[in-house]
């Protein structure tokens, strides 16, 4: 009996190891950045809207909290954050630094930056983890 109780306990320790070193820690990533255009992943994720011509639409989406993304060498990074603030910058260039997920194509981003004629303009996030 103790030993049957004693095998149990080492699998599940062995058990909530392993998930928690699968599933429990972050990967450690550096935060990166990249620069393209700030776009709406609805629209963009249902036919390539984007550019200039879809600005308009884009403010709306964003506005209404359609997730934003980022288009980089023609791929679209989900910028994973409220994208309301983002509204009115819609198919303009923007940097963006934070972390990058290569496998779902995310990025928390730390900082968000606007192309203002020469420079760049901040642009403040308004989420939980940026206040």
């Amino acid at each position: 009996m103790k030993a049957t109780a004693l095998t149990l306990v080492g699998l599940a320790l062995a058990f909530g190891l392993i998930t928690q070193l699968a599933y429990g820690q972050e990967k450690k990533q550096e935060a990166q950045t990249v620069e393209g255009e700030l776009l709406d992943m609805r629209c963009y994720s249902a036919g390539g809207a984007s550019g200039e011509g879809h600005a308009g639409c884009a403010r709306k989406c964003l506005a209404s909290g359609i997730p934003a993304g980022v288009l980089v060498d023609e791929t679209a990074w989900v910028l994973v954050t409220n994208p309301v603030p983002f509204a009115p910058h819609a198919a303009q260039t923007v940097r963006v630094t934070g972390k990058v997920n290569e496998e779902t194509k995310t990025i928390i981003p730390n900082k968000i930056e606007v192309k203002d004629g020469d420079g760049w303009k901040e642009v403040k996030m308004q989420d939980a983890h940026n206040k």
